[in-house]
């Protein structure tokens, strides 16, 4: 299994920042691992909602299933992802209202399939990198 977490302060309001994270066709903006969706892509993000995204990480391109978990306003927003050869990704989004704006801390989860082992922490270091340079392209969108 591999596990990410990343954090980051904002000026921003978190109903700013919610409302950043949750349209989706603005992904392309600042998430260095998505390469596009296929399908519909959902206006409104809710519990049950889902999507397909095509996604790049170790330079292997892949496509994962989205079924969104939780979606709270401007709080918390949970995705479980299926993804090629079995893998399971979670990817949570928590927004915390602070006295400077907004802490955001985003955390993925990756496990099943093809990781394990040393395959793991590789996915590890990649999608920490990955999602460290993506927080940051977001947080610049804030400001």
């Amino acid at each position: 299994m591999a596990k990410v977490s990343v954090s980051t302060q904002v000026s921003a309001a978190a109903e700013k920042v919610w409302q950043l994270a949750v349209d989706l066709p603005r992904q392309a903006e600042w998430n260095s691992m998505h390469e596009g969706f296929t399908g519909d892509v959902p206006a409104v993000l809710a519990p049950g909602t889902t999507f397909k995204q095509r996604v790049k990480l170790m330079g292997m391109p892949a496509e994962i299933a989205w079924q969104v978990a939780q979606a709270e306003a401007p709080g918390q927003l949970e995705l479980l992802g299926d993804g090629p050869m079995g893998v399971k990704a979670i990817n949570h989004w928590l927004i915390e209202p602070s006295t400077e704006g907004s802490q955001i801390t985003v955390e993925m989860e990756f496990s099943g399939g093809a990781l394990a082992g040393p395959m793991a922490m590789m996915v590890e270091k990649q999608a920490r990198s990955a999602t460290q340079a993506s927080l940051a392209k977001f947080a610049a969108l804030l400001a």
